[in-house]
């Protein structure tokens, strides 16, 4: 024998992959040929198309084309695989997967039994070959899990080692075999290896049982390290826990007792099945498939049925939804796409991208824009695994399409919705699969007209094909052996006998509905006489004669009570928003448990009445409201149903709404933290209580105003409402109640209701105000929002007495509602543009989020579908003059223009910009539009044919921000970057006249006055400017009022008011004659204001913001807020009291110094304005006659307290900012110090310095103070420390106060000049020994910001602080102590604080643009205010999201934006500033447990 050869490269994984041709020698080929004949049969494929697919290996029988197949030996099968092993292991020697693997064991498991026919070891071959076959079928395994190509990329990595450690072993174990059958390496390179040489070789193989059963065992050690780490793998991957919470959020919760259809009978419909699922696996098919046919025809059958077939959900990834007219309200498109993203994510790649988005919150799941929500759930997952093979690929199944959107049908946005992401679905690839099911209807049908599906059509009627008929047959065959076995005495085994069943299924005509029909009417009496009527009548599936059959032998005899609750029970099975139960339905109607037992009893066969209420098909729902059916006294009228169920609603609301209708223990609770709250609404709100609460208004809108109805509406409004918000609020419906009063609106409106309107206009105000409170807690809905109700509102005065036990406003507060009227949401990106239609009905928006969405103005709701068509953000919008188009520009460069009743693009893009389209806008005649752009230009485009008219606009230097057509058309305004306003004309192309300049930042909007003679313009210098078309200048002064950049402005329709919107959050109205502002700001967005619009009316305006909302106001409302309040424009910085105590200053960053009485609050003489920057620091003069102010623009200024003039020429010379000033104690001197390192003293008789600058801070100068003998001062610095100087010498005095590590804020001397005190950003007080300079006992710790002020109490005993950490804080100076709690209102740093002369209060200052003057007297630790009767409120109270909150953290009570920084807290005596100022009487004031109490001794006549 040859030596052993040296099998080494088997193991250096090179690149050589012989093919099975190269271990054959070329004189045996004719004999080999059959051998790789049978090898392409039997042996699996070495590079499978995609490792997706475990199928590839063993595709579908009816793929695989016929191979004649010789005769070929066992011996010689094995013989080939084992061939084809050698060409396996050669070519995974370069890679990694589950795939060769199989491979590889399929190969050896070959070889080895061939090598077993040699008698040696017989036992231990075996033992090895059943051990390579267990490792096969695991990795086969494994490859049949959906998805595991993605994994395997990314486990490569983990499961690289084990899988080269299996292959060395494998290939080792070869080596030893083909070593002991004597082939060399040289056989195999000179193609000397031939089949009977091979046969031979290896037949001759010993080796020794010791050697084989070790290398079982290492094989076996690597196949569980492949498994081990290929598991891991997959449980965190596919089954990852951690993803589920978040995956469950898609699922669709449909109600419980929803059964899907039943399966089309066993043996029926096997052509239409089969068909679908040759469809199914067909690459080249449309990728939807539609079945068609008319009502009846079996289509919700064959859909349930394909689950089954196709596997969906169990072998193949699918998902599938059955649409129920009946469940419009919560089967929606919206559900239809959740239940299928959700299914999908089975998947392990879809799985991994939704959870990805949703953990980045990039999916919102509320969202009304239905097409994003695709694009996020369902396309964008998809394109993941676009090469999936077409036997795994998913298929979904939507039946039922004609019964989305309930009975509105086509006409319902849930619908259209739905049609619209249909024609999404049909540009995926074509192996991403649908089957719809419906009727042939319009909308339907002019959708697959254009995607071009699949179509099978279910014929019925005289189109009834013979299958058809002999399906029917069957079915009815199987239903009536099932009765005839029910009478086995009375009835024969075969009854009623095939000609009977054949005469049966002739007269269904192809619909299986009528024969399902036919059979619950003969099992629901004596079946020969059912089976009578069923045979009566014509041919052909007459669906009417048959329902009218089974309710005239039901209620052939009824009385007239009996047909009217008839009536009324399938009125309301059809008109209800919501399958029902007969229980609910019963207390709707008022009918009795017997009568409705009875009828539910009649109409069996035709309605489900088990659970809730539902007809078995909606041909019966056609039924009932064909108004010319000869059985006109079943039929209904769907307004009456409506108008009954109206009734029904406002009656059981009447009966059940009550008080604390979940017995809630304790206002401390919020609405989530109930115990065991669902089974508390369980118990508390009947079914029919909350279908009424969620629809009543939705029925009413379609009743007539009866007296009786108006009496209950009038009853609801004056008794019922809060006791409804509770429903409200605990089923959070709170985004549901503003639009249900709206309705109300609308409707009493519709039908002359004047009085209730009043009263109804109220609710919706109430829901917008307190819409967040309301969502958390019922208790509070009586406790926090009633209280603050304007005291003017109807709400207040019917409402507010019948409550007295809560807190009361005893001053300030709302006088009559925010501007606010209504909120707009959906847009999942900043807004860009707002605009009216001009029929004021309807507002056109335009989002970052790509799409332009139509809304109606009255309800708020969302009209249509989002305009989808741009691929960057909406810039601009605007309607045409006939509302029947809109505009939009985008940074995509285009202008698109759209129709507003289909919602589809009209015509193509308008192109031509080079840069982003800012700004666009239709002519007063509708025939042009104008747009701006950043590419400098301006452009005039022709509506109908879609072309630049004329030349662009040229001039502009920058980008082209805002444009707009005049009243005329016949000139464009246009706004820039580049600062100016310029006016064009439209047929020329010409500039008219010279730039408008003035502003001196971007020009962010321009508008025309509707006469045409002004131009109004915003810009990011924060004022709005109007000009004088004419003569090109500026009308008056600049409005100024804004303090962040004007992004939109617009003229009211009377031309006598400007709206504004800024960065600054806020939209601003100005009188344009009196060149002020009207009324107050109108606050509410907590995002820059985008864009704003007058309604043609003139009478609300709409805004756009960057939160993403659109918000409605009223103009008027806004306005009657009255004067403007008292207060500075921007923070204040610094306060002092008058040496009386009676007054106070304040400096401000607006520039000002402004003067107030302490008592009232109200502000003494005019500003005093001068200064050109921030006034940093004010004092008064020793006789209040005096104060000196020290800015920002480097000055020193002087002025005379009665006449509100500056005295004297300012004092310059600082060659900084002007940080801190003093008056001396003789009132001769004044001292300031500024950044540029230096203090100064100034002698006021001779106007001149007093000696020397004072030097040796090497960093800013922050703050001074005299002594209170005026012969020392003291300074504190950004380096750190505090300085002391001698005024007479200007010599430091004694070395610098040093231990502070950050900058020194503030400083002041003690009232006995013996101690200063010092704040720092270290956030520490310290006192320092003045003589010694030594620090005096520990630093005062507790602020949790920088310490900016800092002030001794007339008495030297106590120390205020105040620090950006928002609260002022009092120290005891001899304990080192802090005094009681902290001050807390302020909502922004307190920079300035000083006690009153007297000791007994404390001002303060901030950057939140208020003065509060505090009472120190009443200020002692949890002391409780001096109400009647003890309170939680004390000065321990924090405010935390609005709520404000006791000792223990508990929640008192919840105060609204608006009134939060007014809110006078305890011991607070004084406020000043820009905000509605409110006191609060909180001696009734109950809560916590005895919160129920609120309504004191007098019981609810209706509760």
């Amino acid at each position: 024998m040859d030596p052993k050869p040296n099998w080494k490269f088997w193991k250096k994984r090179k690149s050589f992959r012989p093919t099975t041709s190269a271990l054959v020698t070329p004189t045996t080929a004719a004999t080999d040929a059959t051998v790789v004949a049978a090898s392409a049969v039997s042996a699996t494929p070495a590079e499978p198309a995609s490792i997706d697919d475990p199928s590839t290996s063993n595709p579908p029988e009816q793929h695989a084309p016929p191979i004649s197949r010789p005769h070929v030996s066992k011996t010689e099968a094995w013989l080939s695989r084992a061939t084809l092993f050698l060409t396996f292991t050669k070519s995974v020697t370069e890679g990694v997967g589950l795939t060769p693997l199989k491979a590889v064991c399929e190969g050896i498991v070959t070889l080895l039994e061939a090598v077993q026919t040699v008698q040696d070891n017989r036992s231990a071959w075996h033992e090895l070959i059943s051990s390579i076959r267990a490792h096969r079928a695991a990795f086969q395994q494994q490859l049949g899990q959906r998805g595991i190509g993605d994994i395997l990329e990314e486990v490569e990595s983990s499961l690289k080692g084990p899988i080269e450690e299996y292959l060395n072993d494998v290939t080792e174990l070869l080596a030893n075999i083909l070593a002991e059958s004597g082939i060399t390496e040289e056989d195999i390179k000179t193609n000397k290896l031939t089949i009977s040489v091979l046969i031979q070789r290896i037949g001759t193989t010993k080796l020794e049982a010791g050697v084989i059963n070790d290398c079982r065992l290492r094989l076996q050690t690597a196949q569980s390290k492949i498994m081990q780490s290929l598991l891991l793998y997959i449980a965190s991957s596919v089954g990852g826990s951690k993803d589920d919470a978040l995956l469950a959020k898609l699922q669709f919760k449909k109600p419980s007792d929803i059964p899907r259809p039943r399966e089309c009978a066993t043996g029926t419909r096997t052509d239409v099945l089969t068909r679908c699922k040759e469809w199914s696996v067909d690459e080249n098919a449309p990728n939807i498939l539609w079945i068609r046919g008319h009502p009846g025809g079996g289509k919700s059958a064959i859909a349930s049925s394909l689950v089954k077939e196709l596997e969906i959900k169990r072998n193949r990834l699918g998902s599938c939804f059955f649409f129920q007219r009946q469940n419009a309200t919560t089967m929606t498109t919206t559900a239809l796409w959740r239940t299928v993203a959700y299914d999908l994510s089975r998947h392990p790649t879809i799985r991994k991208t939704l959870a990805t988005m949703m953990k980045k919150e990039e999916i919102d799941l509320e969202t009304p824009n239905i097409d994003v929500l695709f694009q996020q759930l369902i396309q964008d997952p998809l394109t993941k695994i676009a090469n999936i093979p077409i036997e795994q690929s998913p298929i979904v199944i939507i039946d039922a399409l004609d019964e989305c959107g309930g009975v509105q049908g086509h006409r319902s946005k849930d619908r259209e919705d739905l049609i619209h992401t249909l024609d999404s679905w049909s540009k995926l690839p074509p192996n991403f699969k649908l089957i719809v099911t419906s009727r042939d209807e319009g909308d339907i049908a002019r959708l697959f007209s254009q995607t071009r599906p699949h179509i099978i059509e279910l014929l019925t009627g005289d189109r009834t094909d013979a299958q058809s008929k002999l399906d029917i047959q069957t079915f009815l065959g199987v239903e009536l052996q099932k009765i005839a076995n029910k009478y086995p005495k009375s009835l024969p085994s075969d009854w009623p006998g095939s000609d009977v069943t054949q005469k049966l299924a002739i007269k269904a005509g192809g619909l299986f509905i009528w024969a399902s029909t036919a059979i619950k009417l003969i099992v629901d009496g004596e079946p020969e006489e059912q089976l009578a009527q069923a045979l009566k009548g014509k041919d052909g599936g007459d669906m009417k004669e048959l329902y009218t059959q089974v309710l005239e032998m039901s209620f052939s005899r009824a009385s007239e009570l009996v047909m009217q609750n008839l009536r009324c029970i399938v009125g309301t099975v059809i008109a209800s928003k919501e399958p029902l139960k007969s229980s609910a339905v019963a207390r709707l109607l008022s009918i009795t448990d017997s009568a409705m037992e009875y009828i539910c009893t009649g109409l069996r066969p035709v309605m489900e009445s088990d659970g809730e209420l539902r007809f078995h098909h909606q041909s019966f729902v056609d039924f009932l409201l064909d108004p010319g059916s000869d059985a006109s006294k079943f039929c209904i009228s769907l307004g009456k149903a409506h108008e009954t169920l109206a009734f029904g609603c406002l009656k059981i609301m009447k009966k059940e709404l009550r008080f604390n209708i979940c017995n809630i223990e304790s206002s401390y609770t919020l609405n989530d933290e109930i115990p065991e709250l669902e089974s508390r609404l369980e118990k508390c709100i009947s079914p029919q209580l909350l279908y009424a609460s969620r629809f009543w208004t939705t029925h009413l809108e379609e009743a007539s105003p009866s007296e009786e109805v108006l009496k209950d509406v009038q009853d609801f409004l004056k008794n019922r409402f809060l006791f409804w918000l509770e429903v409200i609020s605990l089923h959070r419906l709170e985004n549901r109640g503003g639009v249900i009063l709206l309705i109300l609106l609308k409707w009493l409106k519709r039908h002359g209701q004047e009085d209730l309107m009043e009263w109804a206009g109220d609710m919706p105000r109430f829901i917008a105000h307190f819409n967040t409170l309301i969502l958390q807690s019922v208790p509070h809905i009586y406790l926090s929002a009633l209280p603050f109700v304007p005291e003017q509102s109807w709400i207040a005065k019917e409402y507010g007495p019948r409550y007295p036990n809560t807190l009361k406003i005893e001053e300030g507060g709302d006088r009559r509602w925010s501007a606010t009227l209504n909120i707009l949401s959906g847009h999942i990106g900043d807004i860009r543009s707002v605009a009216w239609s001009a029929d004021g009905r309807r507002i056109v928006s335009g989002s970052h989020d790509k799409t332009v969405r139509i809304w109606d103005a009255e309800t708020g709701q969302q009209q249509g579908s989002s305009l989808e068509g741009h691929n960057g953000w909406v810039l601009s919008v605007d309607f045409s003059p006939n509302g029947r188009r809109i505009v939009s520009g985008s940074d995509d460069k285009t202008v698109r223009i759209w129709d507003v009743e289909t919602g589809q693009q009209h015509g193509p893009s308008l192109e031509g910009h080079n840069d982003w389209v800012q700004s666009v806008a239709f002519s007063p005649d509708g025939r042009r539009i104008v747009s701006g752009s950043d590419d400098k230009t301006v452009r005039i485009w022709d509506v109908e044919t879609g072309q630049q008219h004329g030349p662009s606009l040229e001039g502009h230097n920058d980008w082209v921000q805002s444009v707009a057509f005049s009243p005329d058309g016949r000139r464009i305004v246009s706004g820039s970057s580049d600062k100016t306003v310029r006016i064009w004309d439209v047929e020329t192309g010409q500039q008219h006249g010279p730039s408008l300049e003035g502003h001196n930042l971007w020009v962010q909007s321009v508008a025309f006055s509707p006469d045409g003679r002004w131009i109004v313009s915003g810009s990011d210098d924060k004022t709005v400017r109007i000009w004088d078309v004419d003569t090109s200048q500026q009308h008056g002064s600049s409005f100024e009022g804004h303090n962040g950049y004007v992004q939109s402005v617009a003229f009211s329709p009377d031309g006598q008011r400007v709206a504004s919107g800024s960065s600054d959050k806020t939209v601003r109205i100005w009188d344009v004659d009196a060149g002020q502002q009207y009324g107050p700001s109108l606050e509410g967005h907590n995002d820059w204001v985008r864009s704003v619009a007058f309604s043609p009316d003139g009478r609300r305006i709409v805004s756009g913001s960057g939160d993403k909302t659109v918000r409605i106001w009223d103009v008027e409302t806004g306005q009657q807020h009255g004067t403007s309040l008292d207060g500075h424009d921007d923070g204040v910085l610094s306060v002092a009291f008058s040496p009386d105590g009676q007054r106070v200053a304040s400096g401000s960053s607006d520039k000002t110094v402004r003067i107030w009485d302490v008592e009232t609050g109200q502000q003494h003489g005019p500003s005093l304005e001068g200064h050109d920057g921030r006034v940093r620091s004010v004092a008064f003069s020793p006789d209040g006659r005096q104060i000196v102010s020290g800015s920002s623009d480097g000055t020193v200024r002087i002025w005379d307290v009665e006449t509100g003039q500056q005295r004297g020429s300012s004092l310059e010379g600082h060659n900084g900012w002007v940080l801190s000033v003093a008056f001396s104690p003789d009132g001769r001197q004044i001292l300031f110090g500024s950044s540029g390192k230096t203090v100064r003293i100034w002698d006021m008789e001779t106007g001149q310095q007093h000696g020397p600058s004072l030097e040796g801070h090497d960093d800013r100068v922050q703050s001074m103070a005299f002594s209170p003998d005026g012969q020392r001062v003291a300074s504190g610095s950004s380096n750190k420390t505090v300085q002391i100087w001698d005024v007479e010498t200007g010599q430091q005095h004694g070395p610098s106060l040093e231990g502070h590590n950050d900058w020194v804020r503030s400083m002041a001397f003690s009232p006995d000049g013996r101690q200063i005190v010092s704040g720092s950003d270290d956030n520490t007080v310290r006192i320092w020994d003045v003589d010694t300079g030594q620090q005096h006992g520990p630093s005062l710790e507790g602020h949790d910001g920088r310490v900016l002020s800092v002030a001794f109490s007339p008495d030297g005993r106590q120390i205020v602080s105040g620090s950006d950490d928002k609260t002022v804080r009092i120290w005891d100076v001899e304990t080192g102590q802090q005094r009681g709690s902290s001050l807390e209102g302020h909502d922004g740093w307190v920079w300035s604080v000083a006690f009153s002369p007297d000791g007994r209060q404390i001002v303060s200052a901030s950057y939140d643009k208020t003065v509060r003057v505090w009472n120190v007297q009443q200020h002692a630790p949890l002391l409780e205010m001096s109400f009647k009767k003890p309170s939680s409120y004390r000065n321990a109270s924090r405010m935390t999201d609005g709520w404000i909150r006791g000792a223990n953290s508990e929640r008192l009570f919840w105060v609204a934006p608006r009134l939060q920084m007014g809110l006078f807290p305890p011991f607070q005596t004084l406020f000043i500033g820009q905000y509605i100022q409110t006191r609060l009487d909180m001696s009734k004031f109950v809560h916590g447990a005895a919160w129920t109490q609120v309504r004191g001794d007098r019981a609810e006549a209706s509760a």
